[in-house]
């Protein structure tokens, strides 16, 4: 292992950036600590997280890794760790007397926008299409719809409690703005055409927000980071059993239809879901009665 010369870097290490280095830092003392199942724990936890690449000894901050583990496990302090603790602290002391900046105005949400939920091709059409017929004709229209299809699944968007409801009821928000203008709405377009200013402080009051909204995302991502290794800290292999679970001979000759995929369930009509609801309550049905039948 190198040697450290006071006030000076060690030979032959490449020394990661101050957002890596604080997780090396973290991680090394950690591993010192515990044990090395410790840190094979973290490798299987966080194998797709680029933040812990320098666990892998192909990695240019690897050695700079083991340099920390051996420098805890001397109970040594390295001047470059110090000094990073005293600009650390600084920084915590400039914070707290720094106020914070305020909270952006969260901008109004856009008036013709809405997220699309998982929805087939097919079932899109028919959504959009009964969207603008009920923007046109009004709420009446829809009712009458509802009562007539009540048991066509093709329609079952139409009952408030459907998962497609609340996007069917956006899309005839935005139609009816648009087939049925108010005077309000071309009163906004009128300010917005003479006045570019006020398009420019819209703009500036959407990027003020999204640039909040990315630095809390930082943060807690940073906290996140650090509830991983604590996480990972913790010694699994120390547990109770709470219960039990057994599978009996009739669970291994159940004829259960294949697993499908997250893609095929998406993609599926609303007829095909219905359908597939069904044949599943017969399923359970048929085991009722066979396990009824069995205990007679």
């Amino acid at each position: 292992m190198p040697s450290v010369d006071s006030g000076s870097d060690v030979v032959g290490i490449i020394y990661p950036p101050p957002e890596i280095r604080n997780i090396i830092d973290k991680t090394a003392s950690f591993v010192a600590r515990n044990t090395v199942q410790f840190e094979n724990l973290i490798k299987e936890k966080e194998k797709f997280n680029p933040k812990f690449s320098f666990l892998n000894p192909n990695d240019p901050y690897y050695s700079y890794y083991q340099f920390k583990i051996k420098e805890s496990k001397d109970g040594k302090s390295s001047d470059e760790t110090k000094k990073s603790e005293e600009v650390e602290n600084k920084e915590k002391e400039n914070k707290e007397k720094v106020p914070e900046k305020p909270i952006p105005k969260e901008p109004p949400a856009f008036e013709f926008m809405a997220e699309l939920p998982a929805i087939s091709a097919q079932d899109l059409d028919i959504l959009k299409l009964t969207a603008q017929f009920v923007a046109r004709n009004g709420r009446q229209f829809m009712t009458g719809l509802a009562q007539r299809e009540q048991r066509n699944y093709q329609f079952e968007f139409l009952r408030p409690n459907h998962s497609l409801f609340n996007y069917f009821t956006k899309l005839v928000e935005q139609y009816t703005k648009v087939l049925i203008p108010s005077k309000k709405l071309f009163q906004n377009l009128d300010v917005t055409m003479n006045d570019k200013y006020t398009v420019l402080d819209r703009a500036l009051q959407r990027v003020e927000y999204k640039t909040y909204q990315e630095e809390q995302k930082k943060k807690e991502e940073e906290k996140a980071d650090a509830e991983k290794i604590a996480y990972a800290s913790i010694d699994w292999h120390d547990f109770v059993i709470v219960d039990t679970i057994e599978f009996t001979e009739a669970d291994e000759s159940m004829d259960l239809p294949p697993p499908m995929s997250l893609s095929e369930l998406q993609h599926m009509s609303l007829v095909q879901k219905k359908a597939n609801l069904i044949s599943t309550n017969e399923m359970e049905n048929k085991k009722e009665e066979d396990q009824a039948g069995d205990m007679d």
